[in-house]
């Protein structure tokens, strides 16, 4: 008998452990940031789609941008490095946020493939220190370690909102969370007509399931939502595409969105 108890308890803990969370503890209004290197990145992550669901429950919730993602030239879009992308994918963002019925962006305005340039990572520490030190979020959302399929800006924002939580006391409160794609869903990967897109999600880095231990239901309304933000962002994406990318959306995070708690 008693070894018939240690085993159910064994079992118990173990069925506990696979229980997915939601990364909110508590029903009162949260502020709820999502923190990433580009325009477009909330939608590859599918970060989006719970954005969208975080404001339907009345949470004030934000998008915040590192770079002004001025090198993003496309040949579809036909708009020059510099000044004239950075404004567009301003604008972008803008309407990304409209369409998840969230607050504007926050634009932090940095070179677009600079943030490894300076080897200390200077300017982003500043940059994000001071933007965290006005909002505080009670939840912040980011990049895991891998940065989707290697990116350095989406690598360094990642290692710096960590290094900032980790140190910061006005954050101490504050749940980090790393975005990621269940490989038991990537095993599955749709074919993409692109290529663009078959290259970047085909070199995506999926995290083993068990690691994503917060796992976030989405109503259907919310991923719609987070389709139609996606398609904002036409200097990125022909509609080729774009297609390609609701693809995507549609095969990893149709359900549920699924991320990694700091522990």
């Amino acid at each position: 008998m008693p070894r018939l108890i240690f085993v159910l308890a064994i079992l118990g803990l173990a069925a506990c452990k696979e229980q997915p969370q939601n990364a909110l503890s508590t029903e009162e209004n949260q502020t709820i940031m999502a923190l990433f290197a580009h325009p477009d990145d909330e939608a590859v992550t599918g970060v989006s789609s719970l954005l969208s669901k975080y404001a339907r429950e009345g949470h004030d919730v934000y998008l915040a941008i590192a770079t002004n993602g001025d090198l993003g030239v496309n040949a579809h879009a036909g708009i020059p490095a510099g000044d004239s992308l950075a404004t567009k994918r301003a604008e972008e963002a803008a309407c990304t946020c409209t369409h998840l019925k969230i607050n504007p962006p926050v634009l932090l305005g940095l070179g677009d493939g600079t943030l490894a340039k300076d080897f200390t990572a200077a300017p982003l520490h500043q940059k994000l220190d001071s933007m965290l030190q006005i909002y505080k979020p009670d939840v912040l959302i980011t990049w895991g370690p891998d940065g989707g399929y290697g990116h350095m800006d989406h690598r360094l924002v990642h290692n710096v909102t960590h290094e900032l939580v980790q140190d910061k006391e006005y954050l101490s409160h504050t749940q980090l969370l790393f975005a990621g794609i269940n490989a038991d869903r990537f095993a599955n990967l749709p074919e993409l007509k692109s290529p663009g897109c078959s290259w970047m999600y085909g070199s995506w880095k999926a995290v083993r399931p068990e690691l994503l231990d917060i796992r976030e239901p989405i109503d259907s309304i919310d991923l719609e939502r987070g389709i139609a933000g996606m398609r904002c962002h036409w200097s990125q994406f022909d509609e080729l595409e774009m297609d390609d990318n609701e693809t995507w959306m549609r095969s990893m995070s149709s359900d549920t969105v699924f991320l990694r708690s700091l522990k």
